[in-house]
């Protein structure tokens, strides 16, 4: 441990958990203070004192059979070295935790960050860049909607009783910027017997870098062949989505950011109006919110949905069924949170789906049968379902075939207990 005075050593601390690079569990944050506390008091402290101590375990707890310590500790590790290469650039000293060890070390800040290497050891200097294209994907539409020199209001672009009804209204009657979440995927790449990457693979719960790192942790042999390449990819569909709803957005659209969903940050959730695009297995965060209250739930898959109250499953084709015609469902949810800003869920179950669905909420007859179905006073908090049908891969109508008004009471008791 370099000579940092124990004041300055629980101020660094501090400083790292209130960044929020540890994520929002707060799992990170109490181990990292209890190392940092044995750190001050002189011990060394055991796998299985940090598995009762912290994580929770029963006194009985068997490191030989549960990696729960070690799998925190190898994310933890990891974490501390984001902070150090985005956030804490600037700091005097750096907190480390030596592989193989439980016990946190300070040292002077000098240490740069070593370059990552491919499989066949070269570095590794590429970021994804789904982010950048979709921010240039936005850029280009924008471009295509601004006004001419004679055009002088939205309402020329899309007609004033669409911008005035729900959920539109509620995004564009006040100041708070709008966050577009794009559903992307976390992609990584399987190796050969001599180490080079022969394809990538998506697997639904590898979903980030640190799943891909817990399954290698977790299950070695299994894992051994598969490597990060910190890449992700968006559904074909996302660009016809934004195409229909940014002319929605269109005098806002100065204050549009984008993200992606697997960057998404509590915080993001009660500073910004929120809006999702993408596939109904890619809601990720956002599942818990937009299930609380719903009447449907998700079957054996995300290509069937099932009606709580009917019991009615609804099963996608689209790309399954190895037929040219297809049937494919969408969801659109859309509710207030309490700090007043706004959700709007459009989703498909494949791409299909997520592009009639994206026509349907912009349609001023859909609108106005959903108000009249769910009461003038629910129609800025409700769930939708659309049925979609057509043929190679062109869709040939949609129709609604179930609605439901939300409490947002309920939805937002739920988020605070699954916290």
């Amino acid at each position: 441990m370099s000579k940092i005075d124990n004041e300055e050593l629980l101020a660094l601390t501090d400083r790292i958990i209130n960044s929020g690079v540890l994520g929002r569990s707060k799992k990170y944050g109490a181990i990292l203070r209890y190392l940092v506390d044995c750190s001050i008091t002189g011990k060394s402290p055991k796998e299985a004192a940090i598995a009762v101590d912290v994580l929770g375990k029963e006194a009985d707890f068997d490191v030989s059979r549960d990696s729960i310590v070690r799998v925190h500790i190898y994310h933890l590790r990891n974490k501390l070295e984001l902070y150090y290469s985005e956030l804490g650039v600037k700091e005097k000293y750096r907190l480390d935790i030596p592989k193989g060890q439980y016990m946190i070390t300070a040292s002077l800040n000098e240490k740069k960050p070593e370059p990552e290497l491919s499989v066949t050891g070269k570095v590794l200097n590429r970021q994804s860049l789904t982010p950048w294209l979709a921010v240039l994907l936005i850029g280009l539409l924008l471009l295509n909607l601004l006004p001419d020199e004679e055009e002088q209001s939205t309402s020329q672009l899309i007609p004033a009783p669409v911008l005035a009804m729900q959920p539109w209204q509620a995004f564009l009657d006040d100041e708070l910027p709008i966050l577009l979440v794009i559903g992307d995927y976390y992609i990584f790449g399987e190796t050969d017997a001599t180490g080079n990457v022969m394809r990538m693979v998506r697997e639904f719960d590898i979903n980030s870098r640190d799943d891909l790192a817990r399954l290698q942790s977790e299950d070695p042999d299994k894992a051994s062949r598969y490597y990060n390449l910190d890449l992700s990819y968006i559904p074909v569909s996302i660009a016809n989505a934004m195409s229909r709803i940014m002319p929605m957005l269109h005098d806002k659209a100065a204050s549009i950011r984008v993200k992606m969903i697997s960057d998404l940050e509590t915080a993001d959730l009660a500073s910004s109006h929120i809006i999702y695009l993408g596939y109904l297995s890619g809601i990720d965060s956002l599942f818990d919110l937009v299930f609380a209250d719903s009447g449907l739930s998700i079957g054996a898959t995300y290509d069937e949905l099932i009606h709580l109250e009917s019991n009615d499953y609804y099963i996608g084709s689209s790309g399954l069924s190895g037929d040219d015609s297809f049937q494919d469902y969408a969801m659109v949810s859309t509710f207030p949170a309490p700090n007043g800003n706004h959700f709007l869920m459009v989703a498909g179950m494949r791409d299909e789906g997520l592009i009639n669905a994206s026509q349907q909420i912009t349609k001023p007859a859909v609108l106005r049968s959903l108000a009249q179905t769910l009461g003038e006073e629910k129609s800025d908090s409700f769930e939708v379902l659309f049925e979609v049908f057509g043929f190679d891969k062109t869709n040939f109508g949609g129709e609604v075939i179930y609605s439901h008004a939300l409490d947002t009471q309920v939805i937002w008791e739920t988020r605070l207990i699954n916290q």
